[in-house]
């Protein structure tokens, strides 16, 4: 299956035939799929290829709109013309510089602030069916500018004082927006339903998600095994969620960090290792009713067999799938990792 690319810390992409096949093989039937830690779509939009009702959740906004762009916006209705039009100043509109004003040679260069700038506010002019694809291409357009495509770290230096070095792709990083909006409005396209699929998008931290499907599907943040100061995937993305919230971003900004993290958005659960167990079974009890299938690796913590007994509390029957080797690209310690996903009945 054609799948696209979604650049995503912790994507699934890789694996979802895998899972397909896990559930395929302990012969788990059901209709309809609540994607809990929906990300920017990927299982949802499998699924959704599959003939499976979907259920997306996320607890940050810039991701619903990913997932609003794929799943719920028909194939052709954002176009090129409509990609090159954002990145142009209207007559009579007055722009703000917040992102200019604020994040000098942070994340960007000062031309490519100025864009930013530009795009969002005229995103809001936009008929609402548009819009979500258009907060589609400029997310794609910014996490492919940056290097590891995050932004917990004020790294713009690494683009501008490019060496040769094992990691990231200057040609990539220095083509221009105009480029990259045509580049995904087209990608968008090709990927985009021609038919909608049924798919209903939630904006709500996974504990406070009151939706119900035959089949929940579960994949939190990862804690390492040993103890480490653990970066959150809001620090991770929070400059993309900040552009939600364009008109609020200085009042959030926390500037004793040198990334300077915008706060909006931010949540706490299952970003704090010494209450994953407890938000964990909070969790698995209120879909106690569903089929459970839930993502883990093996170098995580809580162990895979923690896990199983967290599921078991309120499963009668509990499957292990090792999925096979997945080692991250930016950490070489790592190359014996397995994907693990935990059914429960």
């Amino acid at each position: 299956m054609n799948l696209p690319v979604t650049r995503y810390y912790g994507s699934k992409r890789r694996l979802l035939d895998k899972i397909w096949a896990a559930l395929t093989i302990h012969q788990i039937e059901f209709n309809s799929v609540l994607d809990l830690f929906g990300g920017t779509g990927i299982v949802s939009y499998y699924m959704a290829q599959n003939g499976k009702s979907i259920i997306y959740n996320d607890v940050l906004s810039f991701n619903c709109e990913i997932a609003k762009a794929l799943l719920c916006s028909p194939r052709g209705s954002f176009t090129e013309t409509d990609a090159l039009t954002l990145l142009q100043r209207e007559e009579g509109r007055k722009y703000k510089s917040i992102i200019a004003d604020n994040f000098n040679q942070v994340y960007y260069t000062p031309d490519e602030d100025e864009i930013i700038d530009i795009v969002v506010q005229n995103i809001q002019y936009l008929e609402d069916e548009k819009k979500a694809s258009a907060y589609y291409v400029l997310f794609q357009s910014c996490m492919i500018k940056r290097p590891f495509n995050l932004f917990h770290r004020k790294n713009l230096n690494l683009r501008t004082n490019f060496v040769k070095a094992n990691f990231g792709n200057k040609v990539t990083w220095e083509q221009s927006f105009k480029d990259l909006f045509l580049k995904f409005t087209k990608e968008l396209n090709e990927f985009q339903f021609e038919i909608l699929p049924n798919v209903e998008i939630t904006n709500t931290s996974a504990l406070n998600c009151c939706k119900h499907a035959d089949l929940v599907y579960i994949d939190t943040p990862y804690f390492p095994k040993r103890e480490s100061s653990t970066i959150t995937y809001h620090n991770r993305y929070h400059f993309l969620e900040g552009l939600m919230y364009y008109a609020e971003i200085p009042n959030h900004i926390d500037r004793r960090k040198v990334n300077m993290e915008i706060g909006v958005g931010k949540n706490l659960e299952f970003e704090k290792r010494s209450n994953y167990i407890r938000d964990l079974d909070e969790l698995i009890y209120k879909h106690r009713n569903s089929i459970i299938a839930l993502s883990y690796t093996t170098e995580g913590y809580p162990s895979i067999q923690e896990l199983e007994e967290v599921i078991r509390k309120y499963k009668q029957t509990t499957h292990i799938c090792y999925l096979g080797k997945h080692g991250f690209a930016l950490n070489r310690n790592n190359a014996e990792r397995q994907e693990v996903l935990i059914i429960g009945l």
